[in-house]
């Protein structure tokens, strides 16, 4: 029996990152959870419009009529997985690890510039999102799939960014001007958009993004300073 000596129990110290690409690697964890739980959800959701769709017209129109029918998940349906619990932290996820890390002075990219540009989580996760074909070739495949059009587009759409990361309508419009040209992400050039060359579409949603290979290489990198693409004011 272990005796009651009335002192409370130690909880373990919060450990910082070791480095940036311990860092990165546990962004990508996290982001490899918001993919599956996308992923199972259009899974479901193909699976749905098999079974209610009656011909090709009915395939094709599916994204209009599958709102106004009720799937029974009974019959084939599943219920959606629920959203994680949000974290509270100032800085968001990894929070505690990301102010320790900042105590000992270990440099993370990201962080780093999210401090300098004042961006939101929205932003964060966008750099994630886009950073990770230059970790991984699999998000590729991921992206093409997830994109849900005709255009086999490998890199992640607008779309695709706020369908992930967005959880109701005021969220969807305030991270759409995260992605406008005087934001600063688009404005800096660190975050580029273009339309893919087979897509008609001219509307915001359908821009693919691609971060800039400068942007790319000072994420992955351990020593670049952020003025390698944040270049310091001039003086007047």
């Amino acid at each position: 029996m272990i005796a009651d000596t009335g002192e409370l129990p130690a909880f373990p110290e919060v450990q910082p990152f070791a480095d940036n690409w311990s860092y990165l690697k546990a962004e990508l964890a996290w982001l490899d959870r918001v993919l599956m739980r996308s992923l199972a959800k259009q899974r479901q959701t193909d699976r749905e419009i098999d079974r209610v769709a009656k011909n090709a017209a009915d395939r094709s129109t599916s994204h209009w009529w599958k709102g106004f029918i009720a799937i029974d998940p009974s019959k084939g349906g599943s219920q959606l997985p629920k959203h994680p619990p949000q974290t509270n932290h100032p800085l968001g996820r990894f929070g505690d690890r990301l102010e320790a890390s900042r105590e000992q002075n270990i440099r993370l990219a990201i962080p780093a510039l999210c401090d300098r540009l004042e961006l939101d989580r929205f932003d964060r996760d966008l750099l994630v999102l886009c950073l990770a074909p230059e970790i991984s070739r699999r998000y590729e495949r991921l992206y093409e799939f997830l994109n849900n059009d005709n255009h086999n587009c490998k890199q992640p759409t607008v779309d695709l960014a706020l369908r992930l990361f967005c959880r109701s309508d005021a969220e969807w419009r305030k991270a759409r001007n995260s992605l406008t040209p005087q934001s600063p992400l688009i404005k800096r050039k660190i975050i580029q958009l273009y339309l893919p060359s087979n897509s008609s579409s001219r509307s915001l949603l359908a821009k693919a993004m691609l971060v800039s290979e400068k942007a790319a290489t000072y994420f992955l990198s351990e020593d670049l300073p952020i003025e390698s693409i944040i270049p310091k004011p001039r003086k007047k």
